[in-house]
């Protein structure tokens, strides 16, 4: 019995390589999901972005690898306004640090600064991941712990708090930019450059570009990658892809099953948010995430025109 032909928009349909299209149809859940949150509707056509993975596959770059640093960056470059309610997050960092000194007269102190800080934190942007899942307390000690008997911890109380505080990005006019797609995008090149000396020239349109215009929901050409991937160069995109390499076979070789066998397009990474959460599982260091935003939000500037005479046609 011959075997039944995937559909054109199958992530199987192209021959020598397989996608988990079960992995794959969680991924889009999640960063469907993560996009929300943000207020960004854009959907991701499952079909076009199996294809495009499939081509970089054959181009060097691992689907596992790439769908760990999918999900990374959709996760951690999600930009969006700063809300009237987030002024709490910063009332509660102030709130925090005064507690130790004041205990309960640190609400009445906050409560009374409060009018005057909202005015100031109107207009600025926020990394998204930095608000989500905060704690709601803080361990406040009153004795510090003593050096006899060893092991011995501090007294205190946890105090409630309004949540965490966060970062600021600079404002910009209009809506907050979409990142995510490009950082994806621009890290699968870098990951397959060291494989292209053994391909031959392309014919075919990139499967970056497709990769790309599939996280995007419209089509991307040559002309915009190649912008925003200038604006993304430097030691900051250097280390972000070390870190998610590192990180992702760090992953892999503590999930890997005993037999050998390889565990899963996503099931390490569905693995390890099921147990410990994004946070934890993504590369996430704030001030290299912060530097990379300011970066992509900057054009690049153009190459300063050459000095002395013009050769006459």
């Amino acid at each position: 019995m011959s075997r039944k032909t995937p559909p054109e928009n199958s992530p199987e349909a192209e021959p020598g390589h397989a996608l988990d299209a079960a992995g794959l149809a969680w991924a889009l859940g999640a960063i469907h999901d993560w996009r929300r949150r943000i207020g960004d509707r854009t959907r991701i056509d499952p079909g076009q972005l199996g294809r495009a993975m499939l081509s970089l596959a054959a181009q060097g770059v691992p689907p596992a690898l790439l769908g760990f640093v999918l999900l990374g960056c959709e996760w951690l470059f999600r930009l969006r306004a700063f809300q009237p309610a987030d002024v709490e997050h910063v009332l509660a960092q102030l709130e925090s640090r005064l507690l130790p000194v004041l205990h309960d007269l640190a609400w009445t102190v906050i409560e009374a600064l409060a009018p005057q800080l909202r005015k100031q934190l109107t207009t600025h942007r926020v990394l998204a991941p930095d608000w989500e899942d905060l704690p709601r307390e803080v361990f406040v000690a009153t004795e510090p712990a003593q050096p006899e008997p060893a092991g011995t911890l501090s007294r205190g109380y946890l105090a409630p708090l309004r949540t965490r505080p966060t970062p600021l990005i600079r404002a910009r006019r209009g809506p907050p930019p979409k990142l995510a797609p490009w950082m994806t995008g621009v890290i699968a090149d870098r990951l397959r450059s060291g494989h292209l000396a053994d391909r031959a020239p392309a014919k075919e349109r990139d499967p970056v570009l497709d990769l790309v215009s599939a996280l995007c929901g419209r089509t991307i050409d040559k002309q915009e990658y190649v912008g925003r991937r200038r604006r993304l160069q430097g030691p900051a995109l250097d280390q972000l892809v070390e870190e998610f390499t590192r990180s992702h076979a760090l992953f892999v070789s503590l999930h890997r099953p005993a037999s050998g066998a390889d565990p899963g397009w996503f099931g390490v990474v569905r693995a390890r948010l099921a147990e410990i959460g994004p946070r934890e599982t993504f590369p996430y260091d704030r001030p290299l995430v912060a530097r990379l935003v300011e970066a992509a939000a900057h054009p690049a500037r153009p190459t300063a025109p050459r000095s002395g005479p013009r050769r006459s046609e």
